[in-house]
């Protein structure tokens, strides 16, 4: 017998200790689910561990969720996990309040051993990230179909586990819950499907010379750092590029997620180059009898300008098919080629603007679209007065990413000092700017 994915379905063998997991995350609130997380809980639960993921919002009682952790536990051995921090002090100081409280601390998700060991050299940078030792009692790095139950016994332990393109990706949608003043279940309305783990940018290495933060213009050197792949980029550290998933597992993807009125729930497309992709995967689905509703892409410039024609062919399949295509997110970071050239995205201005045509090209073929009403509203109610950001997301360095190492060789050659907040490095803000010299 067979998962939905194609996983033999095996007789599970007697847990060791009567373990539940909780597993804390990071959550807007907003109701998207979170893949790597609930594919760990889901892992988990087959292994014999009951497990849920619980978001945790930026606005919550601390109070009220310790408490329903404690109740929880009750009569079940501690042990909890953590994934995907994003950077939030106040997610740290509950993991400190928990290991406190006796639980056995688990890290996964994104730059889990970074975050653990720390930046290099705090020995001699006592301002540095310090990493996670003190609280963490287990550590995964990797996919999670590595961990096996004996895994959540060893203390102390550190588990690396290579990314490859073979994944356990299962995922019951139904296991994710949200904490702010209680324990609520969301209706999850958006999910995501893995299609290609890490970015093919990421093979592309290179030496970047990055000029100091415009703060110390003219006073600090230009440092020269090694990047695969964008420099702010921890994708591209974490993973590299191993390829795209079997189209088995594609498939058991899509025929497990929730429906809605008859269709699958939108999902977002991991896949940086996604055209080809979302084209085969509108074919697959409809030779498999899986009615899909939305997807919605994440990806790079040159995604869209160096494959016009298979973005078109998309286009149109997508229409036959009632299926709606989004832009989550294009990777346009800057219209500086300076600054484009500091990331090291290997694209222009020029491309960008290309971009922006083809789009706009687009929404004359293509004329059954929302966005002239949208358009249209934001102009007559000025909503970039006040409502709309004038700016992109300002750059957030994690001490783990290759820019990390341009802000610690910064360090090294001139004695000024950045602060930290949590894991992530305040390059605007060099504390002790013009006393290092003296």
């Amino acid at each position: 017998m067979k998962s939905a994915c194609g996983y033999d379905i095996v007789e599970l063998r007697a847990v060791p200790r009567n373990i539940h997991m909780v597993i804390l995350t990071h959550h807007t609130g907003e109701p998207y689910g979170i893949l790597g997380a609930q594919v760990a809980a889901t892992h988990f639960t087959r292994l014999g561990v009951p497990s849920i993921v619980v978001g945790v919002k930026r606005e919550f009682s601390r109070k009220k969720l310790l408490a329903f952790i404690d109740e929880h536990y009750q009569g079940k051995a501690r042990t909890i996990a953590f994934s995907h921090l994003c950077g939030r002090k106040d997610l740290l100081d509950l993991i400190s309040a928990l290991k406190a409280l006796g639980f056995t601390t688990v890290l996964g998700g994104p730059q889990a051993l970074q975050d653990y060991a720390g930046e290099p050299g705090v020995d001699r940078f006592a301002h540095r990230f310090q990493g996670f030792k003190e609280i963490i009692d287990i550590v995964v790095q990797g996919p999670v179909d590595g961990v096996r139950l004996e895994h959540l016994e060893e203390k102390g332990k550190v588990f690396q586990f290579p990314w490859t393109a073979d994944l356990f990706l299962e995922v019951d949608w139904s296991n994710l819950y949200f904490f702010s003043e209680t324990l609520e279940k969301p209706e999850i309305r958006m999910a995501q499907v893995l299609a290609a783990v890490g970015c093919p940018y990421a093979l592309k290495e290179r030496l970047v010379a990055l000029d100091p933060p415009v703060s110390m213009k003219d006073e600090a050197p230009v440092v020269s750092i090694k990047s695969c792949g964008c420099v702010f980029c921890d994708v591209s550290w974490d993973k590299g590029f191993q390829g795209q998933v079997d189209k088995a597992l594609l498939l058991g993807q899509l025929r497990g997620l929730p429906e809605q009125a008859g269709r699958k729930i939108p999902f977002e497309l991991i896949d940086e180059y996604p055209m080809r992709t979302a084209r085969q995967i509108l074919e697959d689905a409809e030779r498999e009898d899986i009615a899909l509703s939305q997807i919605s892409l994440v990806c790079r410039v040159d995604a869209i300008t160096r494959q016009v024609e298979p973005f078109q062919d998309l286009l149109e399949k997508a229409r036959e098919r009632n299926v709606r295509i989004m832009f989550s997110s294009i990777g346009f970071e800057s219209f500086s080629d300076k600054i484009l050239g500091f990331f090291n995205k290997g694209i222009t201005v020029d491309e960008i603007t290309e971009c922006v045509n083809i789009l706009r090209r687009t929404k004359e073929t293509f004329s059954d679209t929302l966005m002239p009403e949208i358009d249209r509203n934001i102009f007559l109610y000025r909503l970039f007065d006040d409502i709309l950001p004038a700016h992109s997301t300002p750059l957030i360095i994690h001490h783990g990413s290759y820019l990390g190492n341009w802000i610690r060789e910064l360090e090294e050659r001139t004695g000024v000092t950045f602060s930290r907040d949590g894991t992530w490095i305040e390059w605007w803000r060099p504390v002790n700017f013009g006393q290092a010299a003296l």
